[in-house]
């Protein structure tokens, strides 16, 4: 793995009081940051919430909604959930979010199967959004400008395949849109998943929590020293499995 691209990966430093695991104990399951509260501006941080890829688990956004819907205003006209490969959002808080037959990718087809989100970024500009699409995460990444993504002032992203040319992607292509992504936020937490193999320390498939570089009033934070997985909050995708150990750089500092 060529350093250079390990430097685009680097974990900050967030005050672990303020991490929250919302899903499941296990695959489906995520690490936030609870920066609700909108940092100077006292009001809810977010208008819009996109869960990008639903299958049949959607714990995480139970939790979300239970945690944010009525401090945020958030019900089912400024919530929604995408997924090409099934016919219903899967939970009982399908009444509470907008569920479109979509795969995320890189553009608008005419058959209406895919959508690059682009029209729901022209109409919200503070989104909360999950993203789990086995590949798809790289032609999304590719398509959206640099304002696009700071409409996005949390991400929760699993990125496939980063130790190598598979997913359907190029390793080039791949770092092209990690490196992308790290121009407008800060990775302020990072997760293996254990269902994938590790190269050179790095998980093939890897879970990471992004915030919108200008929640940071102060400039950049520290480089993290916390060790990961955080007992507690990061549980292994695959029960069973021990979880992937990433005490390193670019995930953990010791310097």
């Amino acid at each position: 793995m060529p350093t250079n691209c390990l430097d685009f990966l680097r974990v900050y430093s967030f005050d672990t009081s303020k991490k929250i695991r919302l899903g499941v104990e296990k695959d489906g399951g995520y690490v936030i940051a609870d920066i609700c509260a909108g940092g100077d501006a006292g009001e809810c941080l977010y208008d819009c919430y996109i869960s990008a890829g639903v299958s049949d688990e959607d714990s995480f956004t139970d939790d979300f909604l239970d945690r944010y819907s009525s401090s945020c205003s958030l019900n089912e006209t400024n919530c929604f959930a995408f997924d090409g490969t099934i016919q219903a959002f899967p939970t009982l808080y399908a009444d509470k979010i907008t569920f479109i037959k979509k795969n995320i990718g890189g553009k608008e087809t005419d058959d209406a199967s895919e959508t690059n989100l682009r029209f729901l970024l022209n109409k919200y500009s503070r989104v909360f959004l999950k993203m789990d699409i086995e590949g798809g995460e790289y032609p999304w990444l590719m398509r959206m400008t640099v304002d696009d993504l700071r409409k996005i002032k949390q991400l929760v992203i699993e990125f496939h395949g980063i130790t190598d040319s598979g997913w359907g992607c190029s390793f080039d292509i791949k770092w092209e849109c990690i490196k992308k992504l790290s121009e407008t936020h800060y990775f302020v937490h990072a997760h293996g998943n254990n269902y994938s193999h590790v190269a050179s320390g790095i998980p093939d498939v890897i879970e990471l929590t992004c915030i919108e570089k200008s929640y940071f009033s102060e400039g950049a934070p520290m480089l993290n020293r916390v060790s990961l997985p955080i007992p507690g909050l990061d549980f292994s995708n695959c029960i069973g499995r021990c979880d992937i150990d990433l005490n390193a750089y670019p995930f953990v500092s010791k310097d």
